[in-house]
């Protein structure tokens, strides 16, 4: 069975979001770390017919040395948990703040894939002393692989967690109808694929969002081969303050249009006026 990235789901539906501080071309008045420290948000996912396949989570807290630490789980529940092997997927990335507070630089992004037991890891290292990123994965029933990267003159490479918070943070520019943003993710070889964001007009939205009470609509194009998609489409809605509150992956491979969307998360950002969806103080 082609693989389910449940997590890249789960990302993908946070990504285009944005947090008040410092994306509606207003001046910045935190540290990129300052808004986001604390976080907590938790998805539900469901393919086909049914809409309680998987569940998800996503943290974020200060670490050690100064780093900043985000933590991204998602796995399989009832039928969809048995079929799949009771997957869960666990990303770990560490992260160092700009001087300035502006941005979040990918320092480590660590995976891992459990299978009721059958482990497969990887671990991506970020050295722009060198401008290297270099790879290694093992386990799983699989031949350890190397590899690395060159991250080209002038340019960061965002792992798909940074790149949530920095986009929200307004690092690739401010929230608008119409406005077109690139990412650069992971460098393959001399390659760096990109990430590429579009905003909706406000036509495209109300002819989308449905029953959806959203103010936003964006569209995104990610290479197609990492989470086994056919086209590698991804629409993503979210509420008046930026919260990304649902999205849906097109045409993955056996699952077709695999949909995501917001139950829970810990701060109080305009969750009042999102349907469905917990709010609750983040816990001490």
């Amino acid at each position: 069975m082609k693989k389910f990235c449940l997590s890249l789901v789960i990302v993908l539906l946070a990504a285009v979001s944005s947090h008040a501080a410092g994306t509606r071309d207003a001046p910045r008045k935190t540290a990129i770390a300052d808004a986001f420290v604390g976080e907590d948000l938790s998805y539900r996912i469901g393919f086909w017919l049914f809409d309680d396949v998987a569940e998800g989570r996503l943290t974020l807290a200060k670490g050690e040395d100064g780093d900043y630490v985000a933590t991204l789980s998602a796995w399989t529940t009832g039928i969809a948990g048995w079929a799949l092997r009771y997957r869960k997927d666990t990303f770990v990335v560490h992260m160092r703040m700009t001087p300035d507070g502006g941005r979040f630089v990918s320092k480590t992004f660590e995976k891992t894939v459990d299978k009721s037991g059958d482990v497969h890891q990887s671990l991506t290292l970020f050295d722009y002393g060198k401008r290297l990123v270099t790879w290694h994965s093992w386990g799983g029933g699989k031949e350890p692989k190397d590899g690395m990267g060159r991250i080209p003159p002038g340019v960061w490479c965002d792992d798909p967690i940074a790149a949530f918070y920095n986009f929200r943070y307004g690092v690739y520019g401010p929230v608008k109808e119409g406005q077109n943003y690139t990412v650069y993710s992971f460098p393959k070889g001399g390659e760096v694929p990109k990430i590429m964001l579009r905003m909706a007009s406000r036509t495209e939205l109300d002819e989308r969002k449905g029953d959806n009470a959203a103010e936003y609509l964006a569209y995104a194009r990610i290479d197609k081969d990492l989470f086994g998609s056919q086209s590698g489409d991804v629409e993503i809605l979210f509420n008046r303050d930026m919260l990304p509150t649902e999205a849906v992956a097109k045409d993955i491979v056996l699952f077709g249009d695999v949909r995501g969307r917001l139950v829970r998360m810990g701060f109080d950002m305009g969750l009042s006026n999102v349907k469905g969806v917990k709010g609750a103080a983040p816990k001490p």
